[in-house]
């Protein structure tokens, strides 16, 4: 691994997953510390705030590790995002139909897990970095 070098697109993604991680442990610990607020703001019962809280502090941490595990080549952490990555594609569909006043959303969220998956899959510098080829670059 130390021969192959990381490129560019794995790098911007990784950095982007560590800071979705990073915020999604911050909101998880924000909710769970104001669930009184963010319940009555929400219009929520304070159980359900809790179980979104809960669920945004277990995801962050998956998201973190992901992203460490995605710089070290590893086809099933790479699979497991591209898997992440068409669930937001389908959610982001699901809003832009659905949800009409957050249909910009749903579009920039799809944009962003394709780009993503172009970066897992499409670019020839990462294909070699997950196939364990050296790059031409």
């Amino acid at each position: 691994m130390a021969d192959r070098k990381v490129p560019l697109g794995i790098s911007v993604i990784t950095v982007l997953m560590f800071i979705a991680a990073v915020l999604d442990i911050a909101a998880g610990l924000f909710v769970l510390i104001e669930q009184g607020p963010v319940a009555e703001a929400a219009d929520m019962s304070e159980s359900a705030i809790v179980g979104i809280g809960i669920g945004l502090l277990v995801g962050g941490v998956i998201v973190g590790l992901l992203a460490f595990g995605l710089r070290s080549a590893s086809n099933g952490v790479r699979l497991l995002i591209a898997v992440v990555m068409v669930l937001r594609i389908a959610g982001a569909i699901y809003v832009i139909f659905a949800v009409p006043a957050s249909r910009f959303e749903g579009v920039v969220g799809a944009i962003i897990a394709l780009v993503v998956l172009y970066f897992l899959y499409g670019d020839e510098d990462s294909k070699a970095f997950f196939d364990g080829t050296p790059s031409l670059s």
